[in-house]
């Protein structure tokens, strides 16, 4: 995985609200880095909406369609970004295999969320989540009601055990904006009994404290005018990062290398996290 800025900012663009927030997001993002704006949008879907006689005759105006949709969006992110290289991708393929084959060549994926919704599970579009559980570099999910201008608020990251790319990506992130770093240590307790020995608890935390400190402390030396805060919360750990969130530019967690076969396809904490929250979330391989 490489956050390097050299690498381009890949974003999954359709005519959804949501896509188009994660344009302008992506756009801004790219300018901040110095990369490449790469929007790349699907077209190949929509030829199979009518029936199948009617086919040949729809293909080509729909192919035409989807290119100057295309092309307008990239003059659009020309004219507000000026000086920022922008190419644009139209995919023959499916979005999910589409965006997959270029995000091999990218530093990050940016994709939209839709509006908030009582049901969950529906506010994930299945392209954002097959690329979330399965993108080789990190996603970043920006939902519909996100401001495109990327503020200087600080990156609130989630740092578990043995685990350092969220945490090199929210410092990487971080310096982009000149923002500072939160970064964000829950525990909870297995055994209840535990809380009413305060001398365990306070062991535990002091624990937990010093490994998110040593964490933070390795990355200081690539990142040393980047401002860090740490924050040891009990609490599970979506709710920590969301409480972690106000005010903040963006929020970091990791992808989990490994989940169970009846489990989520990236984790029970980027999963929550990525419906709960008001900002742009960037799921990071571990």
């Amino acid at each position: 995985m490489s956050t390097a800025p050299t690498k381009s900012v890949l974003v999954g663009l359709d005519q959804s609200d949501g896509a188009r927030a994660a344009l302008d997001w992506a756009a801004a993002e790219a300018a901040l880095r110095g990369a490449r704006l790469t929007i790349a949008t699907a077209w190949s879907g929509l030829e199979h909406e009518g029936p199948e006689e009617y086919q040949p005759n729809i293909a080509e105006p729909v192919h035409r369609a989807a290119t100057e949709f295309l092309e307008d969006a990239a003059a659009d992110m020309r004219k507000r970004h000026p000086g920022l290289d922008v190419d644009t991708s139209l995919m023959g393929d499916e979005p999910v295999e589409g965006l997959m084959r270029l995000a091999e060549d990218a530093g990050l994926v940016v994709v939209g969320r839709r509006g908030m919704n009582s049901v969950l599970r529906v506010l994930m579009g299945s392209v954002s989540q097959q690329l979330v559980a399965h993108s080789p570099v990190p996603v970043v999910v920006v939902p519909e009601s996100t401001t495109p201008v990327v503020e200087r608020g600080p990156v609130v990251v989630g740092v578990a055990r043995e685990v350092s790319e969220p945490l090199a990506f929210a410092f990487a992130e971080a310096e982009f904006r000149g923002a500072p770093v939160l970064a964000v240590r829950a525990w909870t307790l297995s055994n209840p009994y535990v809380a009413s020995n305060q001398e365990a608890v306070n062991g535990i935390e002091e624990e937990q404290d010093r490994e998110l400190r040593s964490l933070v402390d390795g990355m200081r030396p690539e990142h040393p005018d980047v401002e860090v805060r740490t924050q040891v919360e009990f609490a599970t750990a979506e709710a920590a990062l969301i409480n972690a969130s106000d005010g903040a530019s963006l929020v970091v967690v990791g992808r989990h290398r490994r989940h169970s076969r009846y489990g989520l396809p990236f984790g029970r904490v980027p999963h929550r996290v990525l419906h709960l929250s008001d900002l742009p979330v960037a799921v990071v391989p571990n």
